[in-house]
């Protein structure tokens, strides 16, 4: 239903210039030549520095397709339907075949358009239009007959006003994790190494030269086993199963799996029973990645639980595996499968501090990472409000006010 005052247009109805793509070969990069943006540039805030340049030849050749400032670039094919405005700092650039160029007229706004096309129904409504099995992309034809609503040009302003506040804010609280995240990796690579010691409980730096210790000293390890599938009474039970995939899910914490085994499965299999606090760590495919167990639990052949002996803190080692991933990735590589195995995670080498040093260690680190997740969860409550906005904003549902009126 068309709210009152409102009409539906299409996007053809909205443009001043016929909506276009780009170059069909672009042919190498120049450094002096004229940007271009592929699909894979489209999408939020568009990254000049690291656009792809044609010669000015070709950029003459297909001069009907050149962006400007204040155009949308729009993605036919692969993420189809992303959307990027072109920014100041960018006065012309070209497209390719897979990008095209919807120009507002000055009867509309440019955001409030720009907004239109992220939400949901018009996303589904461009996937719809999209043809293709294996390389899916929409027609130009097609994308010129999408349907938007539209009221007043006033009324399209507040409301893109509105949203670019709340994406302000997104940004912002985006910028505050990538910089938390930046000081803990600082953090990370200054405690870990005895650059910076932490204060004891009587307000002292700790002090003291660390031990040099193999983590096969300090840890009992065994890997995990899988049940055979064929065998429903092995599954279905009520103890956790932990593959890589739920350590990518989860994070540093597991409790829950997307798989569950019976006792009947334990004990007809490889499989062993973790106790609560055992370190996870994955010697395949996600190499080093590594979670706490925060109940007794299983896992797969794929991963191996480390359980730290009296001297060994079992966050501390979480944490100190995690700063290591980067080499130990490599150190995979090396093998033919690209894999690691229990006994070169036993052979690991690192200096220990103290044990009250190392929960130290473990505590701040921790709050560092609490104070992330608190940014995360932030981030996740303004998209969603955002969402919500936009649901009603850009309906019609709720009107806003234009010169103390609501329209």
């Amino acid at each position: 239903m068309v709210p009152n005052g409102w009409e539906e247009k299409t996007l053809e109805d909205i443009t001043k210039e016929k909506i276009s793509y780009g170059i069909v070969q672009a042919g190498p990069h120049i450094d002096d030549g004229v940007p271009y943006l592929k699909s894979s540039d489209v999408g939020g805030e568009i990254s000049i520095s690291s656009l792809q340049r044609t010669a000015h030849d070709i950029h003459e050749k297909y001069k009907r397709s050149a962006v400007h400032p204040n155009d949308i670039v729009f993605s036919l094919r692969g993420n189809i339907g992303r959307t990027s405005i072109v920014p100041g700092n960018l006065p012309e650039a070209n497209l390719t075949q897979g990008t095209a160029r919807i120009s507002v007229n000055d009867k509309n706004d440019t955001k409030f358009v720009y907004y239109s096309l992220a939400t949901s129904w018009t996303l589904n409504r461009i996937n719809s239009l999209s043809k293709g099995s294996t390389f899916k992309e929409i027609s130009l034809a097609e994308l010129r007959k999408v349907k938007l609503l539209f009221p007043s040009l006033p009324e399209q302003q507040k409301i893109a006003k509105i949203l670019t506040t709340w994406d302000k804010a997104i940004d912002a609280t985006e910028r505050l994790i990538d910089n938390s995240k930046q000081q803990k990796k600082a953090l990370m690579q200054q405690l870990l190494t005895g650059k910076k010691r932490l204060l004891d409980e009587d307000g002292k730096r700790f002090e003291g030269e660390w031990e040099e210790v193999k983590l096969g000293k300090i840890a009992d390890m065994n890997s995990g086993g899988t049940p055979k599938s064929t065998v429903k009474n092995y599954y279905g039970g009520d103890i956790p199963w932990v593959s890589i995939a739920d350590m990518t899910a989860y994070g540093k914490w597991i409790s829950t799996t997307a798989k569950y085994l019976t006792n009947e499965g334990i004990e007809n299999s490889s499989a062993r029973l973790y106790p609560k606090d055992t370190v996870l760590y994955a010697m395949y495919a996600s190499i080093g990645e590594c979670s706490i167990a925060k109940t007794p639990l299983s896992s797969s052949q794929a991963i191996l639980g480390i359980r730290p002996k009296n001297n060994l803190d079992n966050i501390y080692l979480y944490y100190y595996l995690k700063s290591i991933q980067h080499k130990v990735i490599l150190m995979g590589q090396q093998g033919t499968q690209s894999n690691l195995n229990a006994g070169m995670v036993k052979n690991f080498k690192f200096e220990l501090p103290t044990i009250q040093e190392q929960q130290k260690i473990a505590a701040v680190l921790t709050n560092a990472d609490k104070e992330i997740d608190l940014l995360e969860q932030q981030l996740t409550d303004l998209q969603q409000e955002k969402k919500a906005l936009m649901q009603v904003l850009l309906t019609g549902k709720k009107r806003v006010r234009i010169d103390g009126a609501v329209v």
